[in-house]
């Protein structure tokens, strides 16, 4: 199998593209950087740039599977300029993508989309399913979703021999970056502490499972929306005292008030304070290695 990803140079990019050589699979990445290069000849990168409209046409040679995960980080202050660029890093680069393959009767068989779990409500009690969503127009980070999604959904009409795939993925935990490299560091220096209430529900995934299930994806042609989160979503608080507990330490200071994480945050304090308990219908417990917190903490709290 061949694959050509976007945003490979992500902290999940990059676990789907190990995952995918080690399976012995060829991986095209797409980046803006025009003088990378691989010494691994199952590994090739080919510049694009969507908002210059750019893209090297050879990156789709013999490609069955177009991952897309481009985006631009959400967990950066909600400036004007970086709402613009995380919308634009999302739903223009999908619509450029597409439109190429469109355009130029570009074969593929499939075509996986990543997205989040922000479709869904803000919560304390309610459990959200592949088969609810809301538009929520009070909701920056909702709204990016909503229009991510339909522009996908524009396209696949468009495209009926691709088998198009939506990935709504919740908290990716991943050695290598995000949340719990973040609060593995705090930990260490006794300096974690839960946000507002911490009676959030956080609805994870561990990094590994998420690369697994996203390559089943491709490797069977998936259609429609799924999940990308472990069947035991826990709170904040719960999630926190683990972390450090896994890395022989523990909370000494007391919750963060919600007024002063939105002060510190502004905007986008409503992605660490929204509480969203979601689950998968679609996928099955075989899918996950890691179905439990402890078990993904044990794991990547191993020094090795």
């Amino acid at each position: 199998m061949k694959l050509l990803v976007t945003g490979g140079s992500g902290m999940l990019g990059r676990e789907i593209t190990n995952l995918a050589l080690k399976k012995k699979y060829e991986v095209n990445i797409l980046t803006r950087n025009e003088n990378l290069k691989s010494g691994n000849p199952s590994l090739k990168y080919f510049y694009w740039n969507p908002k210059k409209m750019k893209i090297n046409l050879d990156c789709f040679n013999g490609v069955d599977c177009v991952i897309n995960l481009a985006g631009f980080p959400v967990f950066n202050l909600w400036t004007k300029v970086n709402k613009t660029k995380i919308f634009e890093s999302r739903v223009g680069s999908t619509n450029f993508i597409l439109d190429i393959i469109l355009e130029k009767k570009i074969k593929i068989k499939s075509f996986v989309n990543a997205s989040a779990i922000a479709s869904y409500r803000d919560s304390s009690d309610f459990i959200s399913s592949e088969n609810d969503s809301i538009d929520n127009p009070n909701s920056f980070i909702n709204q990016v979703v909503v229009k991510w999604e339909d522009e996908v959904k524009r396209f696949e009409s468009k495209l009926p021999n691709i088998s198009f795939s939506i990935m709504r993925i919740g908290l990716v935990l991943s050695k290598s970056g995000g949340l719990y490299k973040i609060c593995k560091m705090l930990s260490k220096s006794f300096l974690l502490s839960p946000l507002g209430s911490g009676n959030q529900w956080q609805s994870w995934i561990h990094e590994l499972d998420a690369a697994k299930i996203i390559l089943l994806c491709c490797e069977n042609s998936w259609r429609g929306t799924y999940n990308l989160v472990s069947p035991n979503p826990v709170k904040q608080n719960e999630l926190l005292k683990k972390i450090a507990f896994y890395n022989n330490s523990k909370i000494i200071f007391p919750n963060i008030p919600s007024f002063l994480v939105k002060l510190f945050f502004g905007e986008m304090s409503e992605v660490i304070l929204s509480s969203q308990k979601v689950l998968s219908v679609k996928l099955n417990q075989s899918n996950f290695t890691y179905k439990n917190i402890d078990d993904a903490l044990k794991d990547l709290s191993k020094n090795i």
